[in-house]
C-alpha cells in the first residue's frame, strides 16, 4: 500500500470517528432535552398564567376612544414590558383564562356594558366622560376614572378666577342628572353657592339657560351632550354674553369657541393616568388604591378676549395650574 492509499485510508478512519462523535453528542443532547421538556413546560406554562394581562374593550369607530387605547397601550407595555394587551370590540366576547392575573378596561358606555355584562369574574376598570349618578354604581374590587377633572379642581378654578363670585349655576339633564351631593360639598368647601336648573329634550333650552344666569355669577357647563352639542353652544354663549356671565367650560374648542375658560385632559393625560391605576392595580396584587379617579395631569385654557370683554384680568395660566395640581394625598375632597 503505498502513501496515497495509506492518508487516504486513516482520512476515512478520521471521518468515521468524526461522525460517530458527533452522534453520540446529538444523542446526549437529545436525551437531555426530552428529560428536560416536561420541566420546562410546567414553567413555561405557569410563567404564563401568572403573567399580567389588560383586555380593553371600546369601540374603534370612536376617535377619541381610538386615541385614548393607543397611548394607553404604549403607555403599559413602558411600564410592564411582559404585559399582555387585547383589543377588543364591545360586540365581541374572549375567553379569560386566569381572571385573578388579568383586569378589563372598559372604555365608554358600550365598553363598560360590555365588560359588565360578559366579565364578572374579572375586576374592572371603566374609564368614561360624565361623572353622573347613573354611572357610579361600581361594584366592590372596581374603579372608575373619569376623563372630567374632579368638582373640587373646577370650583376651586373659578374662585381663582375671580374671588367675588359666590354662585355658580349648572344645568343638569334629567335623564342624567348631575350628581349634586359632591358638588354641594365642595361649593361649601371654597364658599359658594349652587343654583341647579334641570331640563329636558322637550325645554326650552333658552329660557333655562336664562334661568341659570340670573341667579349665579358664572354658568360651569359639565359634559352632557344633551346640553351641550354643536346646535346649542351658540346659543349658550350669545345668552351669557348678554348677561354679562360667563361660561366656564369643559375643553379647549369651548374656549375657542367663545367660554371663558377651560380646565381639561387630553388624551396622552387620561392614557397616563389610566396606566398609572393599571401598574398601582397589579402592583398591589390586583386591587385599586382608590375606586373613583382623575386624571392628575390637566391643561388650562383662557379666552383673553373674554376677559376684556368683561373687565376680567386674566390669569397666568402656569400659576394657576401650579397651584390647582394636586400633591400626594392631597385633600380627599379634591377627589370628588
Amino acid at each position: 500500500m503505498n502513501q496515497t492509499e495509506q492518508g487516504v485510508l486513516k482520512a476515512g478512519e478520521r471521518m468515521r470517528l468524526f461522525v460517530h462523535m458527533l452522534l453520540l453528542s446529538i444523542f446526549c443532547i437529545t436525551h437531555n432535552v426530552s428529560a428536560q421538556t416536561p420541566e420546562a413546560e410546567k414553567t413555561t406554562h405557569e410563567k404564563i398564567a401568572q403573567q399580567h394581562h389588560a383586555y380593553i374593550i371600546y369601540s374603534p369607530d370612536n376617535a377619541l376612544h381610538a386615541n385614548i387605547v393607543k397611548k394607553l397601550s404604549r403607555d403599559l407595555q413602558l411600564r410592564q414590558p411582559d404585559i399582555i394587551i387585547s383589543e377588543i370590540t364591545p360586540q365581541e366576547k374572549t375567553t379569560i383564562t386566569n381572571p385573578a392575573a388579568g383586569i378589563v378596561i372598559g372604555i365608554g358606555g358600550a365598553g363598560i356594558r360590555s365588560a359588565t355584562e360578559h366579565y364578572p369574574q374579572t375586576k374592572k376598570l371603566f374609564i368614561t366622560t360624565d361623572p353622573n349618578r347613573y354611572q357610579l354604581k361600581i361594584n366592590a374590587g372596581d374603579a372608575v376614572l373619569y376623563m372630567t377633572q374632579p368638582y373640587c379642581r373646577q370650583i376651586n378654578f373659578i374662585r381663582q378666577i375671580n374671588a367675588r363670585w359666590k354662585t355658580i349655576s349648572i344645568l343638569s339633564s334629567r335623564k342624567k342628572p348631575v350628581d349634586s351631593k359632591p358638588i354641594q360639598q365642595c361649593a361649601e368647601k371654597y364658599g359658594f353657592r349652587i343654583h341647579t336648573v334641570n331640563t329636558t329634550a322637550k325645554d326650552n333650552l333658552t329660557n333655562k339657560i336664562k334661568d341659570a344666569l340670573r341667579n349665579s355669577d358664572v354658568l360651569l357647563a359639565l359634559p352632557d351632550s344633551s346640553i351641550y352639542n354643536s346646535r346649542t353652544v351658540k346659543n349658550i354663549l350669545l345668552t351669557s354674553y348678554r348677561y354679562r356671565k360667563p361660561v366656564i367650560a369643559f375643553s379647549k374648542n369651548f374656549v375657542n369657541a367663545g367660554a371663558l375658560a377651560s380646565i381639561h385632559s387630553n388624551t396622552e393625560q387620561i392614557a397616563h393616568s389610566a396606566s398609572q391605576i393599571i401598574e398601582q392595580y397589579f402592583n398591589a396584587g390586583t386591587k385599586f388604591k382608590e375606586a373613583v379617579n382623575h386624571p392628575d395631569s390637566f391643561d388650562i385654557d383662557i379666552n383673553k378676549q373674554v376677559f376684556r370683554a368683561l373687565d376680567l384680568p386674566p390669569p397666568d395660566t402656569e400659576k394657576l395650574k401650579k397651584l390647582l395640581h394636586p400633591t400626594t394625598d392631597n385633600d380627599a375632597e379634591d377627589r370628588l
